[in-house]
């Protein structure tokens, strides 16, 4: 079963789950680091609801859009199926390998909704 995972974008990850921990009572769900160790990336949980926090995006972040919708999906051949349609007319600065994710990437579709896609 795929999920929707809501992410922002913000500098400093933990500063995020900080605030997050005080307002919701959000636990720390996972963390990974980046070749020189810091922190690229990490999800909590918030009431059930999963919120996934980077420090960097693949599109300019303009107050108003630090929000993606994120798919984790099971199957490669679906992940693909949605990336194809996703990207026509959009933009997207393709798939790749990171820490949490064998195939991740972020599309803007041509209605300029931003998803994060990924296995």
């Amino acid at each position: 079963m795929s999920q929707i995972i809501a992410q922002i974008f913000a500098p400093d990850l933990m500063e995020v789950f900080e605030h997050y921990k005080r307002a919701f009572g959000a636990t720390l769900s996972s963390t990974a680091n980046g070749s020189e160790d810091e922190l690229i990336h990490l999800e909590m949980d918030i009431m059930g609801n999963k919120l996934a926090v980077a420090p960097h995006a693949s599109h300019e972040i303009i107050k108003g859009n630090v929000t993606v919708l994120c798919i984790g999906f099971e199957d490669k051949g679906a992940l693909m199926q949605a990336y194809d349609v996703l990207r026509e007319g959009g933009h997207t600065d393709g798939l790749q390998e990171l820490p949490w994710s064998p195939l991740q990437g972020y599309v803007t579709d041509k209605f300029g909704v931003v998803w994060c896609i990924g296995l």
